[in-house]
């Protein structure tokens, strides 16, 4: 769609697009006469939304711009809450019905009667107590639970100045910039009424919330409290689970008792090592001495009893080492050691036999070997009872160590479970505590204030009738204008030469104006002699210059203007002193101012009938213009075969017509068929698309578009 189309569509529809909305506005204006006048209070409240901390985070929480939003969204719900707006509804009544008389600031005298006219007087009387709202509103909460029919609920549920959804519609609860500050406010037909729905729609949000806080803060309390008996519970029997085990394996430190044992196999490892280098050393040096003696009978007795005497001590040391670890063995170990005393007396004394029985064979004196002997005999057997000794500690100790090694992971498992109930605990314990200080952050002072208290409305808001009046006439325009281009967009019809070519793939040869609805102001005469030379200059194109020029006209459906555009184009014929004959059925004939040759029905319907017409007397008329008019061709088949020895073939249809797929069907398969030349000359045209393919229309201009035009040229 082009600008061109854009500014001849709406020029076309200037009243419609003009003169609809002014009746419109004109319409508001007068209905708006009586338009109530509206009264609005607002109050402003400090919300403090970090005061919703959890009880267990230690009063710190992340505000970021979603939980932010996510809390003023739930503060203004709580705001726009049934229970809310019902509860203050409930003392906006029962204000209302405890006045002794009717006030003005309260609400105004129409509405106090139209309240009366809703409360039957007995039930008035029975619920209203004068000048105690209090006793009142209990008052009409008892009735409104024992009765479902009461009329209490028919005003929450209809009435104008009490009906919670009504309410709603005039509640506006938004925040004010990115602040902690939220702006509630209400607006009414009635100042006093006005100020005391919003009054008593702030206290019971401010009531509401302090509740719903404190039963959250009760609740967390007792939750606490119970996790804290359950979690103290764990850890006492925790504590008894280690205690038992310590008691049942005897531990008391288990890290130190484990150090001791690793430290002591550690030391008789090297103390069993060094006795065997010594007991090796000992035993060798026992070997030479021992080949020193002689073999002489009295010495070996001495020595035999000697070695008696030697194995009775060392048995009863080996006792002595035995009893050393138990305890209380004090007594036996002193008779042991006398009895050693007295056996080393005895052997002394058979050494000194033996010493003076003999010396050694290299000149030492036997009595120096046999001490070196005796001594070295002592400890090589006191050596290896020692390692014997060695041996028996060592098992002991590797038993211990066994024994101990597996109480560490089950004194580890034991310890954790301890220190996991104990941290649990002490969780839970800060919780609760939290939650306590919360309970008296509660109690001291509430999160939301009362910044600004709602005021009474003495002023009326400005009225809003201009602007009703000024959006209904752009209301109303903008949907004429809308429905002005979808009929442009949606319309199907023909309407140009420009569509008429796209349809039906045929060059246009001119068109006719739609003289049904023509301007008095066109030049008609004038339009006539330019539309018709614009068509005979077209198909002047397809003529042979010499002989006769036959042209055919058809159409799809009837009533399309054939006969009155031939009639036309015969009468420039005229003027043109060309000699003329139509050719078509009776009826036809008469409208035609020219000569007529009449074709009856039979020759149009029997082809050998047509070709010998054609061929015997059309053919040979002395005339130079031949019109024939073919009937419609849903009534007719064509004959193609006389069709292409034509000059020129002329399709005739309505423009105001939609062209349907029948349509396109059917030229499709005349196109194909004929070869000779194919037009279209469009009949019934509107006056701006005539003027694409005619050029400007000839009427009467005013002054501004001249003056314009000159300007322009």
């Amino acid at each position: 769609m082009t600008i061109k189309q854009i500014i001849r569509l709406l020029w076309k529809n200037k009243f419609w697009i003009f003169l609809t909305p002014l009746f419109v506005a004109v319409g508001v204006f007068f209905l708006t006469q009586n338009l109530p006048r509206e009264y609005e209070s607002s109050t402003l409240i400090f919300t403090n939304p970090t005061s919703d901390r959890g009880a267990t985070d230690g009063g710190v929480v992340r505000m970021d711009f979603y939980t932010s939003n996510n809390l003023f969204d739930n503060l203004t719900l709580i705001v726009k809450s049934r229970t809310t707006i019902q509860e203050a509804s409930l003392k906006l009544l029962a204000k209302h019905m405890a006045l002794p008389a009717q006030d003005d600031e309260i609400l105004c005298a129409e509405a106090y009667l139209d309240l009366k006219t809703h409360i039957p007087s007995p039930l008035w009387e029975e619920l209203a107590v004068v000048n105690d709202e209090e006793n009142t509103l209990n008052n009409i909460i008892d009735n409104l639970l024992n009765d479902e029919n009461s009329p209490i609920e028919y005003l929450l549920r209809e009435h104008e100045y009490y009906s919670i959804n009504k309410i709603l519609g005039r509640l506006s609860v938004s925040r004010k910039f990115s602040s902690d500050m939220m702006e509630v406010k209400y607006s009414s037909n009635d100042a006093g009424i006005c100020y005391y729905t919003l009054k008593y729609i702030a206290e019971s949000f401010m009531n509401g919330y302090s509740k719903m806080k404190e039963l959250e803060n009760i609740n967390t309390i007792a939750y606490f409290q119970n996790q804290l008996s359950i979690a103290q519970a764990k850890l006492r029997d925790a504590e008894e689970n280690l205690k038992g085990f310590m008691a049942d394996n005897r531990i008391l430190n288990y890290y130190e008792q484990g150090k001791y044992l690793d430290i002591a196999k550690l030391e008789h490892d090297q103390d069993e090592e060094r006795s065997r280098r010594l007991l090796s050393g000992t035993g060798y040096n026992l070997e030479q001495i021992e080949e020193m003696f002689e073999n002489f009978d009295q010495r070996q007795v001495i020595i035999e009893n000697i070695s008696l005497l030697q194995d009775e001590i060392v048995t009863r040391n080996l006792k002595i080492q035995g009893l050393s670890v138990l305890e209380n063995q004090e007594p036996q170990i002193r008779n042991l050691e006398n009895e050693i005393e007295s056996l080393e007396k005895e052997i002394k004394v058979l050494s000194d036999d033996l010493f003076k029985n003999s010396n050694s064979i290299q000149g030492v004196q036997r009595e120096t070997i046999l001490d070196q002997w005796l001594s070295l005999k002592i400890s090589y057997e006191e050596q290896k009872q020692a390692l014997e000794v060695m041996k028996t500690r060592k098992s002991y100790l590797l038993d211990k160590i066994d024994e101990f090694a597996p109480l560490g992971a089950e004194l580890k498992k034991l310890e954790r479970e301890v220190s996991v109930n104990e941290d649990q605990y002490l969780s839970i314990l800060h919780g609760l505590n939290m939650a306590y200080l919360q309970k008296y952050d509660l109690e001291m002072a509430s999160t939301q204030k009362l910044i600004d208290e709602p005021y009474y409305p003495k002023t009326a808001l400005a009225s809003k009738r201009m602007l009703m009046v000024i959006g209904g006439m752009l209301g109303t325009g903008g949907l004429v204008l809308t429905v002005v281009l979808l009929s442009f967009f949606l319309d199907s019809s023909i309407k140009s030469g420009k569509n008429a070519t796209k349809l039906t793939t045929l060059p246009v040869a001119g068109g006719w104006l739609n003289e049904d609805a023509i301007s008095k102001s066109i030049y008609l005469d004038e339009l006539h002699n330019n539309q018709i030379k614009l068509f005979y200059n077209n198909l002047s194109m397809h003529f042979p210059e010499n002989g006769q020029k036959i042209i055919l006209f058809y159409s799809h459906q009837k009533g399309e203007g054939k006969t009155f555009l031939i009639d036309h184009l015969v009468k420039e014929l005229t003027r043109q002193n060309r000699s003329t004959i139509f050719c078509g059925n009776e009826a036809d004939a008469k409208k035609v101012v020219c000569e007529s040759l009449v074709i009856d029905e039979q020759t149009i319907s029997n082809p050998k009938k047509e070709s010998y017409f054609w061929e015997e007397t059309l053919t040979k008329l002395p005339h130079e213009f031949v019109l024939w008019e073919l009937p419609n061709i849903k009534e007719k088949p064509f004959n193609y075969s006389l069709i292409n020895k034509s000059n020129v073939l002329v399709l005739v249809t309505d423009a105001g017509r939609s062209w349907t797929s029948s349509d396109a069907f059917i030229n499709n398969g005349i196109t194909e068929m004929v070869k000779t030349s194919h037009l279209v000359w469009l009949n019934k045209m509107q006056a701006d698309e005539l003027e694409d393919i005619n050029g400007e229309i000839p009427k009467k201009r005013s002054s501004i578009r001249t003056k314009f035009k000159q300007l322009l040229s």
